[in-house]
C-alpha cells in the first residue's frame, strides 16, 4: 500500500494522532526555542554529551552481563546430550559457537531470524552430509513433521521458563501491533523524516541537539531491551541447533511407538520390548572364544576343542544372575573367508568383545580387522560406534607356566606371573590401539574354575548403557529401508481414502 493510499484510507486516525501529539511536540519545540533565544543551547548540548558519554561503557557492561547471564541461565540447555555420537557433539560445538557470537535479534525483523535459522541448519547439515550438494535437504517428510512437533513443544517449555511475562502476551496483541504498524508505520516514519529535514533547514543548532538526544534515547532503549533479546536469541539458537542435530543424525526417523515395534521385531522371541544388547565375539582361531562363551554362561553352550569348532556365527542368549541379559554371537576365527559375515554381524553389534590369546605373538589379523571396523564406524556419521572390550585369554599359560595361584593384582603387580600378565596387557593395548582399561585378562584352564570372568562381566555391565544407545541407533537406522509390508498398508489406506472421497462426492 502506497503512502497516498494509506493517507486516503486512514486520514481520520492520522488526524487524531496529530491532535493528541501536537501539544507535546510543540512543548519540546518551544523548549528548544527558549534555549536558542536565551543562548543556552550550547550549554545544553555540552551537558547532554557529558551525561551521554558514560552510556558507552555502561552499555558494554550491560551487554556483557546480559550475555553471561544468558549463558548461565541456559547452562543445562548448552550441555550436549549424553547419547550423542562424536559427530553430533562436533555439530553441537558449532551451534554453541554461533550462540556465543550471535547478535541479539530485534524480533521485529523476521528475515534476520529466518536467515539465522537457515545458517544454523546449514552448519549442522554439513557435519553429517559434507559431500551432499544440498546438505540441508537430507531428510524425509515424516522426519520434518516430527521435528516441527518436537520443536514447538520444546520452545514452548523453554520460553515459559526463561522469557518474563510471555503468558500475558496474546496473539491478538501481536496482530494489533502488526495492524497498527501497517496502518500508520509508513506514514509516521515518512512524516517524521520530513520533520527532521525541515527542522535541520530552519534551525540547524536545534536539529543537532534533538538528534543528539534522540541518539542517546534510542541507544538506551536498545541496551535496556538487550537482556530479554539476548535470552530469547540464545534460546532460539540452541533449540534450532539441537533440533537440527536430531533431524540430520536420523534420530527423528521413528516415533516412540515405531521404535518399540522395531525393538520387538529385532528380538521377536523376547516378550519384553527392551531387547538385550548383542555382543559379537571376534578373534583369531583358537583364541578361546567358545571357551569364553561357556565361562560367561557358567555352563556348556559351545563345543570346545584343539581344532576350530565354530564354522559359522552362532548366537546365544545369556541370562546370568547378577549380570545384564545379553545375546552373544560367537564368530568363526578371523580369516579372509569370514570377512563378509563379519561385516554383517558388526552392523548388528551393540558391543564388540575381542578375544585375543596372551600367548599369540602374531597380531596382524587382529590389528587389520580392528582397523577395518574403526574405518567403517567413522564412515557411519549418524550411528554411534559400538564400544570395544578385549578379553585377554590363556594368561595361565604365561611364564612361569607352572605357577597358577590366582588372584593376581595387575594394577600393582608383584611376582613374575603378575608382571607377565601386566606386560601382556600393555603390549596388546599398544599394538591394537586400545585402552588398557578396556582389556580384561581371563583364563579358562582345563579342569579348573575360570579366572576373572566376573571382572569381565562387571566391565560389560559398565558398557551396557553405551551399548543400549548403540542399539537404539541400530534400530532407528534399520527402519530407513523400504518396508514392503508398510508400503502395502500405505497403498491400501490411500486407496480406501480415495474411494471413500469419490463415494461421498
Amino acid at each position: 500500500m502506497t503512502f497516498r493510499e494509506t493517507l486516503r484510507r486512514y486520514w481520520p486516525e492520522m488526524l487524531l494522532g496529530l491532535t493528541v501529539a501536537l501539544p507535546w511536540v510543540s512543548l519540546m519545540a518551544l523548549g528548544l526555542l527558549w534555549l536558542w533565544q536565551s543562548g543556552r543551547v550550547w550549554a545544553w548540548a555540552i551537558a547532554a554529551a557529558a551525561f551521554g558519554l558514560p552510556a558507552i561503557p555502561l552499555a558494554r557492561l550491560v551487554r556483557r552481563r546480559a550475555n553471561a547471564e544468558a549463558r548461565i541461565a541456559m547452562g543445562d540447555l548448552a550441555e550436549p546430550s549424553r547419547n550423542w555420537s562424536a559427530v553430533e557433539r562436533e555439530a553441537w560445538s558449532d551451534v554453541l559457537a554461533i550462540a556465543d557470537t550471535a547478535a541479539p535479534f530485534s524480533f521485529t525483523e523476521t528475515q534476520s531470524i529466518a536467515r539465522s535459522a537457515r545458517h544454523i541448519i546449514d552448519v549442522v547439515a554439513r557435519r553429517f552430509h559434507p559431500e551432499a550438494h544440498s546438505a540441508w535437504a537430507q531428510f524425509s517428510l515424516p522426519e520434518a513433521l516430527l521435528l516441527a512437533e518436537r520443536l514447538c513443544r520444546d520452545v514452548r517449555r523453554e520460553a515459559l521458563h526463561h522469557i518474563p511475562g510471555i503468558r500475558t502476551v496474546r496473539v491478538s496483541d501481536l496482530l494489533w501491533v502488526q495492524r497498527q504498524n501497517e496502518r500508520y508505520g509508513t506514514g509516521l516514519r515518512l512524516g517524521y523524516e520530513f520533520w527532521r529535514l525541515a527542522r535541520a533547514a530552519i534551525n540547524p543548532i536545534q536539529a543537532a541537539g534533538s538528534e543528539t538526544s534522540r541518539l542517546f534515547v534510542d541507544k538506551a532503549a536498545t541496551v535496556l531491551s538487550y537482556r530479554l533479546r539476548a535470552h530469547a536469541t540464545r534460546l532460539f539458537t540452541l533449540e534450532v541447533g539441537r533440533a537440527a542435530i536430531d533431524l540430520y543424525s536420523g534420530r527423528l526417523v521413528l516415533s516412540e511407538d515405531e521404535l518399540r515395534a522395531a525393538q520387538e521385531q529385532d528380538a521377536a522371541d523376547v516378550a519384553s520390548p527392551a531387547a538385550p544388547i548383542r555382543i559379537i565375539l571376534i578373534g583369531q582361531v583358537n583364541a578361546g572364544k567358545s571357551s569364553l562363551v561357556n565361562a560367561l554362561a557358567r555352563e556348556i553352550r559351545s563345543a570346545v576343542g584343539p581344532v576350530p569348532t565354530t564354522s559359522r556365527a552362532t548366537e546365544y542368549r545369556l541370562e546370568v544372575e547378577g549380570s545384564p541379559a545379553v545375546s552373544v554371537v560367537d564368530m568363526p576365527g578371523l580369516d579372509e573367508r569370514a570377512e563378509p559375515e563379519l561385516r554383517t554381524q558388526i552392523a548388528r553389534a551393540d558391543l564388540i568383545l575381542w578375544v585375543a590369546s596372551a600367548t599369540q605373538p602374531a597380531r596382524d589379523l587382529d590389528y587389520q580387522a580392528l582397523e577395518n571396523i574403526r574405518r567403517d564406524a567413522e564412515a557411519q556419521l549418524a550411528r554411534r560406534a559400538p564400544p570395544i572390550l578385549l578379553a585377554l585369554t590363556h594368561i595361565d599359560e604365561l611364564s612361569p607356566a607352572s605357577e597358577w595361584t590366582p588372584p593376581y593384582n595387575i594394577a600393582e603387580p608383584q611376582g613374575p606371573k603378575a608382571n607377565r600378565i601386566r606386560a601382556a596387557v600393555d603390549a596388546v593395548a599398544r599394538v591394537l590401539r586400545l585402552s588398557a582399561n578396556a582389556i580384561v585378562p581371563v583364563a579358562m584352564p582345563l579342569n579348573r574354575e575360570p579366572y576373572n570372568v566376573d571382572a569381565l562381566w562387571a566391565r560389560i555391565a559398565v558398557e551396557v548403557d553405551e551399548a543400549k544407545l548403540v542399539q537404539l541407533d541400530r534400530l532407528r537406522l534399520g527402519q530407513r529401508w523400504l518396508n514392503l509390508r508398510e508400503l502395502a498398508d500405505q497403498f491400501g489406506n490411500a486407496g480406501r481414502f480415495i474411494i471413500k472421497g469419490i463415494v461421498n462426492a
